[in-house]
């Protein structure tokens, strides 16, 4: 593909072959949730656009803070996500969720997952994201501490070492930074987020969870009638 790195680090990147844009969030459980579905498009359609992910930023500001204060809710709404989606909420994080030392902050998946890209930029970014979800609702590991990613980071060739100590020096705020500025950028406020994209120009698909029917023939419609794009 002949792309132009606009953030090296990051790897945010404007590219003239149209692209489904993943936006999601390590914390949000309807990402989890339409993990899946996104994987079956990627392979479903990868001969026809380019598929990639960006981290959003749905814990941020004064956001930030216990898991535990949102059990409660997480709790109501893991029922509705798994009957809708058939995503599995694993027992290590539904324990995880209630305990009160384990802090939300999107930053810190946000710093990994671009960390991860930028020492192996041809890595699936989608796979990558689906591995940093599992880390937390799978797995259920603490994934607001940098030295949770040293198996993922490993996986992408990444220096785990140096991500835990660049980050705790408050180097990596950086990269989470702009993968949420470019979030905002292409219409995502909230997660999951599906964009199109083609020549710079952005067309949010869908913020939600969807049906892989229905996005499936959304993407046959767009390869087959794209939109025409204003200057």
């Amino acid at each position: 593909m002949n792309c132009e790195a606009v953030h090296t680090l990051s790897l945010i990147t404007k590219c003239a072959v149209a692209e489904i844009i993943y936006v999601f969030d390590g914390y949000c459980g309807w990402c989890w949730g339409i993990n899946e579905v996104i994987g079956r498009l990627k392979r479903d359609f990868n001969d026809r656009f380019r598929f990639r992910a960006v981290s959003g930023g749905l814990v941020v500001g004064s956001r930030i803070g216990p898991l535990g204060d949102f059990a409660d809710y997480i709790a109501r709404a893991i029922p509705r996500v798994e009957e809708m989606t058939g995503a599995i909420f694993s027992e290590p994080h539904r324990t995880r969720m209630r305990d009160k030392t384990t802090m939300q902050d999107s930053r810190v998946p946000a710093a990994a997952f671009a960390f991860a890209l930028a020492a192996s930029p041809q890595s699936d970014s989608v796979e990558l994201a689906h591995d940093i979800l599992a880390l937390n609702f799978k797995a259920g590991a603490d994934i607001s501490l940098a030295e949770s990613y040293t198996a993922v980071l490993q996986k992408y060739g990444a220096d785990a070492a140096r991500f835990v100590a660049e980050y705790k020096e408050g180097k990596l705020f950086a990269l989470a930074n702009e993968q949420f500025a470019f979030a905002r950028e292409i219409g995502a406020d909230s997660f999951p987020t599906i964009v199109y994209a083609r020549d710079g120009h952005y067309f949010p698909l869908c913020q939600g969870f969807q049906k892989y029917e229905n996005l499936a023939h959304a993407l046959d419609v767009l390869h087959r009638e794209p939109p025409e794009l204003g200057d």
